[in-house]
């Protein structure tokens, strides 16, 4: 008798669903734009965005040109947002605000594509395209709109900008790692250069150091004497700039041993270095 009712009741709700769904399609295809309209705006409000954005959707060309033209194409583009459709929110929030750059609710789609942009970037580690473009859409709302209460919060930009840095870092990194001296010199020096206030730039500044020492040990003879001075250029610009850093007993080492060789060689430092200031 018990699982008799519970079948019943189980039927009962089947048969709702079912003509919720008729319903639902009935009303999407129904010829007054109105209606649908209003239905749209009354799912949006309930929070039923999965029902309100098809209903935008099928009004979108409808409307093309009229006054509810940006208001139909926003409710589309941020209801896949809070849908958490991030890729058809890019795309929907493109094209907001590319062609309705006066509209009301232009501030806040243009928020809302740099934190949609954001949701898509990835770790560090990965490709860094939808960072950069992040990164522009928030340089791009902060000019539009530079009193906006959005811009107060800089949370999402810096968390951004520090993907980029540390993509950077660990990628400079990946040469010293797999023993490709030459290139991670550059590639280090870039790094700093290109984010002179990463949390990075120590560390960086010591590998750019024992890159240059390993270089030069591992150098044929005759290249030996400019690559050793080259590491003793780089020691001095890592002790002007991080005097108490806890890689100094390392970098003293390779310091000591580079100057030996060039005593050794009888180099006079003080008419081939040049020490960076």
């Amino acid at each position: 008798m018990y699982r008799l009712k519970n079948k019943c009741i189980l039927l009962i709700l089947i048969s709702f669903v079912i003509s919720g769904c008729a319903g639902y399609n009935k009303l999407l295809k129904n010829p007054d734009p109105e209606k649908r309209y209003l239905a749209g705006v009354e799912y949006y409000n309930k929070e039923k965005y999965a029902k309100s954005t098809p209903l935008f959707e099928s009004l979108s060309s409808i409307y093309s040109g009229q006054s509810r033209d940006d208001t139909v194409s926003f409710y589309i583009a941020k209801g896949y947002y809070l849908m958490s459709d991030y890729y058809s929110a890019e795309g929907a929030l493109e094209k907001f605000t590319r062609v309705y750059g006066r509209s009301i609710f232009s501030e806040e789609a243009y928020y809302m594509r740099a934190v949609n942009l954001y949701r898509l970037s990835s770790r560090a580690s990965l490709d860094q395209s939808n960072t950069i473009d992040a990164i522009t859409a928030f340089n791009t709302f902060y000019t539009k709109f530079p009193e906006s209460e959005h811009g107060k919060d800089r949370n999402y930009f810096d968390e951004l900008k520090g993907r980029l840095e540390e993509k950077s870092y660990l990628a400079a990194k990946l040469y010293y790692q797999i023993e490709d001296y030459k290139s991670a010199i550059v590639a280090l020096r870039n790094s700093i250069k290109d984010f002179p206030s990463s949390k990075y730039n120590e560390e960086q500044s010591f590998l750019m150091l024992k890159a240059s020492y390993i270089y030069a040990k591992k150098s044929v003879r005759k290249m030996q004497p400019e690559r050793y001075i080259a590491a003793i250029d780089e020691y001095y610009n890592f002790i002007s700039e991080y005097p108490d850093s806890n890689y100094m007993s390392e970098a003293e080492v390779m310091y000591n041993e580079s100057l030996m060789f060039t005593q050794r060689r009888g180099i006079n430092l003080d008419d081939e270095l040049i020490i960076k200031k």
